[in-house]
């Protein structure tokens, strides 16, 4: 199965439902409320939208690659700052994955910090690695094996360590975005997720 996702998460402890306040702290409070949506119809929207919705404690912005890549790849931005900001005591995780280029990144901020910044694609070797690997990357690179400087997977039915960490995209964004979601994505324990909880569309 290929992906193509960007979408930004925020512990949500209080449980704040108001998307105004997190549109005006992306400096997009122009933005008007179209309809709702589920997760699997906007995690890629290709309509340059926002959408926001609420699951386990944590605010989920689809923002389809609008925010995602300032989030990973700058050293700062001022969304990611205000952001914090409103959530102030709140782990923040930005995170996206193209399978275009196999291009696969997020970054993680605790107590307004980056402390953990990946991207990784298949295109000229570009490889960014800042800060410790959280668990569940840990996890992940337990079951890879290292061969020449490189990480090598088996995958599903086929033994060989023939997979690539950039060929890795889907584990990798889905497995770290578990840190908050508390579900792995892609399995049936995330159902519930990709089609009931509703988003709210905005343009």
């Amino acid at each position: 199965m290929s992906w193509k996702a960007s979408m930004i998460i925020i512990q949500n402890p209080d449980n704040l439902q108001e998307d105004e306040l997190i549109l005006h702290a992306l400096d997009m409070s122009e933005r008007k409320y179209n309809y709702t949506t589920t997760l699997d119809e906007c995690i890629y929207p290709r309509d340059q939208s926002i959408n926001i919705g609420y699951y386990n404690s944590c605010v989920i912005i689809c923002d389809d690659f609008q925010l995602t890549g300032r989030f990973i790849m700058d050293d700062a931005c001022n969304e990611e700052e205000a952001l914090a900001k409103l959530f102030p005591d709140s782990e923040i995780l930005a995170l996206s994955c193209l399978n275009l280029t196999n291009f696969h990144g997020y970054c993680l901020m605790k107590n307004g910090k980056r402390v953990r910044t990946k991207a990784i694609s298949s295109d000229d070797g570009f490889y960014v690695n800042i800060g410790e690997p959280i668990e569940e990357e840990m996890e992940l690179y337990s079951q890879s094996q290292l061969c020449q400087g490189k990480r090598f997977w088996a995958y599903d039915n086929m033994p060989n360590y023939e997979f690539t960490e950039d060929q890795m995209l889907e584990e990798f964004t889905f497995g770290v975005a578990k840190h908050l979601l508390g579900v792995y994505m892609n399995e049936s324990e995330s159902e519930k997720l990709w089609s009931e909880i509703p988003f709210k569309k905005y343009f």
